[in-house]
Protein backbone atom coordinates (compact mmCIF):
# COMPACT_ATOMS: atom_id res chain seq x y z
CA UNK A 1 0.00 0.00 0.00
CA UNK A 2 1.57 3.04 -1.40
CA UNK A 3 0.48 5.09 2.23
CA UNK A 4 3.20 8.06 2.21
CA UNK A 5 2.30 9.38 -1.07
CA UNK A 6 -1.43 9.10 -0.36
CA UNK A 7 -0.90 11.28 2.69
CA UNK A 8 1.20 13.26 0.80
CA UNK A 9 -1.52 13.77 -1.64
CA UNK A 10 -4.32 14.74 1.03
CA UNK A 11 -1.93 17.53 2.33
CA UNK A 12 -0.85 18.87 -0.72
CA UNK A 13 -4.58 19.40 -1.85
CA UNK A 14 -5.58 21.04 1.52
CA UNK A 15 -2.12 22.35 3.62
CA UNK A 16 -4.71 23.37 6.15
CA UNK A 17 -4.86 20.08 7.45
CA UNK A 18 -1.41 19.73 7.75
CA UNK A 19 -0.66 22.48 9.85
CA UNK A 20 -4.38 21.56 11.87
CA UNK A 21 -2.54 18.39 12.74
CA UNK A 22 0.64 19.77 14.04
CA UNK A 23 -1.10 22.65 15.66
CA UNK A 24 0.78 25.73 14.11
CA UNK A 25 -1.24 28.60 13.45
CA UNK A 26 -0.58 29.60 10.20
CA UNK A 27 -0.43 33.93 9.35
CA UNK A 28 0.41 33.15 5.60
CA UNK A 29 -1.45 30.90 2.50
CA UNK A 30 0.46 28.27 1.82
CA UNK A 31 1.33 25.53 -1.06
CA UNK A 32 3.23 21.97 -1.23
CA UNK A 33 5.83 21.42 -3.73
CA UNK A 34 8.44 18.89 -4.01
CA UNK A 35 11.70 20.49 -3.83
CA UNK A 36 14.90 18.69 -4.89
CA UNK A 37 17.80 19.41 -2.60
CA UNK A 38 21.28 19.51 -4.86
CA UNK A 39 22.97 18.68 -2.10
CA UNK A 40 22.24 15.25 -2.35
CA UNK A 41 20.69 14.97 -5.02
CA UNK A 42 16.91 14.09 -3.64
CA UNK A 43 14.08 15.18 -3.46
CA UNK A 44 12.28 16.49 -0.57
CA UNK A 45 8.64 14.65 0.34
CA UNK A 46 7.14 18.06 0.41
CA UNK A 47 8.10 21.66 1.31
CA UNK A 48 5.83 24.44 2.64
CA UNK A 49 5.96 27.35 1.08
CA UNK A 50 4.28 30.43 2.23
CA UNK A 51 3.25 33.30 0.11
CA UNK A 52 4.66 36.08 2.42
CA UNK A 53 8.25 35.37 2.17
CA UNK A 54 8.88 36.55 6.28
CA UNK A 55 6.70 33.53 7.27
CA UNK A 56 8.25 30.27 8.14
CA UNK A 57 9.27 27.32 5.22
CA UNK A 58 8.13 24.10 6.88
CA UNK A 59 10.21 20.82 5.20
CA UNK A 60 8.13 18.07 5.29
CA UNK A 61 8.52 13.90 5.68
CA UNK A 62 6.04 11.69 5.65
CA UNK A 63 6.74 8.23 7.29
CA UNK A 64 4.49 4.82 7.44
CA UNK A 65 7.21 2.44 7.77
CA UNK A 66 9.69 2.42 9.91
CA UNK A 67 13.00 4.15 8.81
CA UNK A 68 15.73 4.78 11.93
CA UNK A 69 17.51 7.31 10.03
CA UNK A 70 14.27 9.52 9.44
CA UNK A 71 15.84 12.21 12.22
CA UNK A 72 19.09 12.49 10.55
CA UNK A 73 17.87 13.04 6.78
CA UNK A 74 15.40 15.36 8.00
CA UNK A 75 17.54 17.40 9.76
CA UNK A 76 19.76 17.09 6.81
CA UNK A 77 17.37 18.33 4.49
CA UNK A 78 16.42 20.99 6.49
CA UNK A 79 19.49 22.40 6.95
CA UNK A 80 20.09 21.54 2.66
CA UNK A 81 16.92 24.20 1.92
CA UNK A 82 18.24 26.54 3.87
CA UNK A 83 21.56 26.54 2.60
CA UNK A 84 19.74 27.19 -0.99
CA UNK A 85 17.65 29.83 0.15
CA UNK A 86 19.63 32.35 2.53
CA UNK A 87 17.57 34.26 5.25
CA UNK A 88 14.30 31.95 4.91
CA UNK A 89 12.99 30.46 7.97
CA UNK A 90 13.49 26.55 7.77
CA UNK A 91 11.03 24.59 9.97
CA UNK A 92 10.28 21.25 9.88
CA UNK A 93 7.23 18.79 10.59
CA UNK A 94 7.55 14.76 10.86
CA UNK A 95 4.25 12.92 10.04
CA UNK A 96 4.32 9.25 11.57
CA UNK A 97 1.14 7.15 10.75
CA UNK A 98 1.76 6.53 14.26
CA UNK A 99 3.80 6.58 16.99
CA UNK A 100 5.32 2.99 17.31
CA UNK A 101 7.19 4.69 13.91
CA UNK A 102 8.98 7.32 15.95
CA UNK A 103 12.59 6.46 16.57
CA UNK A 104 13.01 9.63 18.40
CA UNK A 105 16.80 9.74 17.83
CA UNK A 106 18.51 12.67 19.88
CA UNK A 107 19.93 15.26 19.13
CA UNK A 108 17.35 15.53 16.52
CA UNK A 109 14.52 15.09 18.83
CA UNK A 110 15.57 17.70 21.11
CA UNK A 111 14.33 19.98 18.51
CA UNK A 112 10.97 18.84 19.32
CA UNK A 113 11.30 20.73 22.51
CA UNK A 114 12.65 23.66 21.57
CA UNK A 115 11.01 26.80 22.25
CA UNK A 116 10.68 27.73 18.84
CA UNK A 117 9.33 24.55 17.76
CA UNK A 118 11.96 24.25 15.57
CA UNK A 119 11.26 20.51 14.62
CA UNK A 120 6.86 19.03 14.82
CA UNK A 121 5.74 15.79 15.23
CA UNK A 122 2.78 14.51 14.14
CA UNK A 123 1.02 10.81 15.28
CA UNK A 124 -1.23 10.85 12.66
CA UNK A 125 -3.77 8.17 13.98
CA UNK A 126 -3.70 9.94 17.67
CA UNK A 127 -4.73 13.02 15.60
CA UNK A 128 -7.70 11.31 13.46
CA UNK A 129 -8.48 9.28 16.68
CA UNK A 130 -9.13 12.68 18.80
CA UNK A 131 -10.59 14.42 16.00
CA UNK A 132 -13.17 11.82 15.53
CA UNK A 133 -14.06 12.35 19.10
CA UNK A 134 -14.93 15.81 18.29
CA UNK A 135 -16.26 15.97 14.48
CA UNK A 136 -16.68 12.52 13.44
CA UNK A 137 -18.21 13.36 9.68
CA UNK A 138 -14.85 15.32 9.39
CA UNK A 139 -13.31 14.88 5.96
CA UNK A 140 -9.70 14.19 7.76
CA UNK A 141 -11.73 11.34 9.30
CA UNK A 142 -13.76 9.80 6.81
CA UNK A 143 -10.67 9.86 4.23
CA UNK A 144 -8.41 7.80 6.68
CA UNK A 145 -11.28 5.11 7.21
CA UNK A 146 -10.05 2.94 4.90
CA UNK A 147 -6.69 3.22 5.91
CA UNK A 148 -7.00 2.93 9.76
CA UNK A 149 -10.00 0.89 10.91
CA UNK A 150 -8.47 -2.28 11.69
CA UNK A 151 -11.87 -4.77 11.62
CA UNK A 152 -12.77 -5.38 7.53
CA UNK A 153 -16.34 -6.53 8.43
CA UNK A 154 -16.71 -2.73 9.77
CA UNK A 155 -15.07 -1.49 6.78
CA UNK A 156 -16.77 -3.13 4.43
CA UNK A 157 -20.39 -2.40 6.20
CA UNK A 158 -19.74 1.31 6.59
CA UNK A 159 -17.32 2.26 3.49
CA UNK A 160 -20.41 3.26 1.67
CA UNK A 161 -21.68 5.71 4.41
CA UNK A 162 -18.20 7.01 4.83
CA UNK A 163 -17.39 7.56 1.24
CA UNK A 164 -20.33 9.33 0.89
CA UNK A 165 -20.37 11.59 3.50
CA UNK A 166 -17.05 12.25 2.35
CA UNK A 167 -18.62 12.91 -1.10
CA UNK A 168 -21.27 15.41 0.48
CA UNK A 169 -18.66 17.28 2.61
CA UNK A 170 -18.03 21.65 1.87
CA UNK A 171 -14.57 20.55 0.84
CA UNK A 172 -13.50 22.74 -2.29
CA UNK A 173 -14.36 20.51 -5.42
CA UNK A 174 -10.62 19.97 -6.64
CA UNK A 175 -9.78 18.90 -2.94
CA UNK A 176 -12.65 16.94 -2.65
CA UNK A 177 -12.11 14.86 -5.95
CA UNK A 178 -8.45 14.08 -4.77
CA UNK A 179 -9.50 12.94 -1.11
CA UNK A 180 -12.31 10.76 -2.63
CA UNK A 181 -9.79 8.99 -4.96
CA UNK A 182 -7.46 8.51 -1.99
CA UNK A 183 -10.36 6.75 -0.33
CA UNK A 184 -10.89 4.66 -3.46
CA UNK A 185 -6.56 3.62 -3.36
CA UNK A 186 -6.88 2.95 0.22
CA UNK A 187 -10.56 0.71 0.41
CA UNK A 188 -8.87 -1.58 -2.99
CA UNK A 189 -5.70 -2.25 -0.81
CA UNK A 190 -7.54 -3.17 1.69
CA UNK A 191 -9.75 -5.81 0.19
CA UNK A 192 -7.93 -7.09 -2.58
CA UNK A 193 -10.22 -9.49 -3.17
CA UNK A 194 -12.64 -6.84 -5.12
CA UNK A 195 -11.83 -5.69 -8.51
CA UNK A 196 -12.09 -1.54 -8.83
CA UNK A 197 -15.68 -2.18 -10.21
CA UNK A 198 -17.07 -4.14 -7.17
CA UNK A 199 -15.18 -1.75 -5.16
CA UNK A 200 -17.23 0.99 -6.92
CA UNK A 201 -20.89 -0.26 -6.67
CA UNK A 202 -19.86 -1.29 -3.16
CA UNK A 203 -19.34 2.79 -1.96
CA UNK A 204 -20.99 4.76 -4.48
CA UNK A 205 -25.15 4.70 -4.65
CA UNK A 206 -25.39 2.83 -7.76
CA UNK A 207 -28.77 0.79 -8.49
CA UNK A 208 -28.36 -3.00 -8.13
CA UNK A 209 -28.20 -4.62 -11.73
CA UNK A 210 -31.83 -5.85 -11.29
CA UNK A 211 -33.27 -2.15 -10.72
CA UNK A 212 -30.89 -0.81 -14.02
CA UNK A 213 -32.34 0.05 -17.57
CA UNK A 214 -30.31 -2.81 -19.15
CA UNK A 215 -31.66 -5.68 -16.80
CA UNK A 216 -35.39 -4.26 -17.32
CA UNK A 217 -34.44 -4.17 -20.93
CA UNK A 218 -32.97 -7.64 -21.09
CA UNK A 219 -36.06 -8.89 -18.84
CA UNK A 220 -38.36 -7.96 -21.33
CA UNK A 221 -37.31 -8.88 -24.12
CA UNK A 222 -36.81 -12.44 -22.19
CA UNK A 223 -40.56 -12.22 -21.48
CA UNK A 224 -41.45 -11.75 -25.29
CA UNK A 225 -39.58 -14.35 -26.31
CA UNK A 226 -40.87 -16.26 -24.04
CA UNK A 227 -44.51 -15.30 -24.78
CA UNK A 228 -43.32 -15.91 -28.78
CA UNK A 229 -42.15 -19.23 -27.83
CA UNK A 230 -44.92 -20.26 -25.83
CA UNK A 231 -47.43 -19.11 -28.92
CA UNK A 232 -45.39 -21.47 -31.27
CA UNK A 233 -45.56 -24.08 -29.30
CA UNK A 234 -49.03 -23.62 -28.70
CA UNK A 235 -49.68 -23.81 -32.31
CA UNK A 236 -47.51 -26.15 -33.45
CA UNK A 237 -49.58 -28.84 -30.67
CA UNK A 238 -52.95 -27.22 -31.92
CA UNK A 239 -52.26 -27.98 -35.71
CA UNK A 240 -50.52 -31.65 -34.54
CA UNK A 241 -53.73 -32.20 -32.13
CA UNK A 242 -55.73 -31.27 -35.18
CA UNK A 243 -53.95 -33.38 -37.39
CA UNK A 244 -54.51 -36.44 -35.51
CA UNK A 245 -58.54 -35.65 -34.69
CA UNK A 246 -58.86 -35.96 -38.18
CA UNK A 247 -56.64 -39.47 -39.01
CA UNK A 248 -58.51 -40.87 -36.36
CA UNK A 249 -62.33 -39.69 -37.97
CA UNK A 250 -60.57 -40.78 -41.30
CA UNK A 251 -60.20 -44.40 -39.84
CA UNK A 252 -63.14 -44.50 -38.10
CA UNK A 253 -64.96 -43.39 -41.64
CA UNK A 254 -63.34 -46.49 -43.22
CA UNK A 255 -64.24 -48.58 -40.77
Amino acid sequence: MKTDKEIFKIFTAYPKYLFQSAGIRIKSIYTMASVTLKEFERRTDGVMKPADPNEPTYVMEFQAQLDNDIYHRHTMEMASYAMMHKGCKVRGILVFLHKGLDPKTDPWHYLTKSKDKLLRVVYLDEFIKTLEQKQPNHPMVLVFKPLLEKNVKTLKKNSRQWYQQLKQSRLPKDVKTSFQKVFFRWLSARLPNLNSEEVTQMIENLPSFEETRVYKELFSAAEKNGEKRGEKRGEKRGEKRGENVVKSLGNEHLC
